[in-house]
């Protein structure tokens, strides 16, 4: 029977197309309090992992995980932070309260509730209380409407950037790929090896020929993993292609 993923609203499930995807699962911790965080993290209400209850690594940070051996492992004391909840599930923010305002909800008459139209002003002769928390909106329209504009400019902004971000994603994996599918058809590695380095697709190839750069943990990893498994590989892309890939020496000193 297929492992799913237990995380809410997701999908995956152990198998060759999630594999293929570069998406690895994990049994919950043993130990009780650890298994605990992983249950609450969940905000599956009355939900108790089982002995094969597994999460998918959707969940996980990058960092979370240690890529270096021959087996995608969590690193210890993980607990599993990406998840895409509804809204009842979303955390609230609580109202914060300060002694003024509790003072002045002592002071308020009985049946008197902070949601209804205040009185107005000039028939209760305090005029200051009609202009209570109005002093974060400009009081001019312009002034309101430069804010806005301002407010959108920077949505657009994020925007742009998002989509930028998508697009170097995308370029990024193709260029993997492409790399990845030229070894396979060279056979200098084999499935196995390709569906390891699957997990890579979205690491930047360009940035590896890019001396004088500090390698990232990305690409350390990627480079233990494809000269552990395949040094015909990593010898190809270093001598053939002129991809900047670490001196198998610096490797030795990374593991050491």
């Amino acid at each position: 029977m297929p492992d799913f993923c237990a995380a809410y609203g997701c999908s995956n499930r152990r198998g060759v197309e999630s594999r293929a995807r570069g998406i690895t699962f994990h049994l919950f911790p043993k130990t009780r309090e650890r298994r605990r965080k992983w249950e609450l993290a969940l905000r599956r209400k009355g939900f108790a992992a089982a002995d094969r209850t597994v999460l998918c690594s959707e969940h996980f940070r990058s960092q979370d995980f240690d890529r270096t051996g021959q087996t995608v492992r969590l690193r210890d004391g993980v607990v599993p932070s990406i998840f895409n909840f509804p809204a009842h599930l979303q955390k609230s923010i609580a109202k914060r309260t300060t002694t003024t305002s509790r003072r002045a909800e002592d002071n308020l008459p009985t049946g008197w509730s902070q949601d209804a139209p205040r009185p107005d002003a000039g028939a209760t002769g305090q005029r200051g209380q009609s202009t209570d928390h109005l002093y974060a909106l400009p009081a001019c329209p312009k002034a309101i409407k430069a804010k806005l504009e301002e407010a959108s400019a920077r949505v657009r902004k994020l925007q742009r950037e998002k989509m930028n971000s998508l697009r170097r994603e995308k370029r990024a994996k193709d260029n993997m790929q492409a790399l990845l599918e030229e070894l396979k058809e060279k056979n200098l590695i084999n499935e196995e090896l390709k569906d390891k380095l699957d997990c890579y697709s979205d690491l930047p190839v360009q940035l590896l020929s890019r001396q004088g750069v500090e390698y990232t943990k990305a690409q350390r990893d990627f480079a233990l993993t494809l000269h552990l498994h395949g040094p015909q590989a990593y010898n190809y892309l270093r001598d053939t292609l002129h991809i900047h890939l670490p001196h198998p020496s610096s490797l030795q000193r990374w593991l050491e």
